[in-house]
């Protein structure tokens, strides 16, 4: 598939945000890449956001609990239209904060995860996100490790 002039900016926008806002922690540019009335779904089952103030609060919940949290992208492409972007990440971050009830155990994590993003007016509209949470709770000593499960 040859890429089109509009997935090329959908995908660059997708990876200017993740950069920008997810990594660098420019939280006052949200604005630049996402809708005011953008819709979340995810990233833990159940959840679904709604407007681009709740996805950042979420996205600094996160931070706070993992203060050098960082996305890599292993993934991504889009349709020809641009209009959806989808993405396969690792997060990484040092657990050093509480999260969700759980104290600090200053355990680096790896965690897999997958976004589909849907563009609209030139702007995230909706986004589907999955991460492996499971896998999260086991790296953190709150689940065991499937390993540790005796048969």
């Amino acid at each position: 598939m040859a890429a089109t002039a509009a997935n090329r900016q959908s995908l660059e926008l997708v990876r200017r945000f993740t950069q920008d806002v997810f990594n660098d922690r420019q939280y006052d540019r949200i604005g630049d890449f996402q809708a005011e009335d953008y819709v979340q779904h995810g990233p833990m089952a159940g959840m679904e956001l709604h407007g681009s103030d709740a996805a950042l609060e979420t996205m600094k919940m996160f931070h706070a609990a993992f203060s050098d949290l960082r996305a890599s992208e292993e993934l991504a492409f889009s349709d020809d239209a641009g209009e959806y972007v989808c993405t396969a990440y690792t997060y990484r971050g040092t657990h050093d904060g509480e999260f969700m009830g759980i104290s600090p155990t200053d355990v680096t994590a790896d965690v897999r995860g997958m976004s589909i993003h849907r563009l609209e007016d030139g702007k995230i509209a909706e986004g589907w996100l999955h991460a492996d949470f499971l896998s999260l709770l086991q790296q953190v000593g709150v689940v065991p490790a499937m390993d540790d499960i005796g048969a």
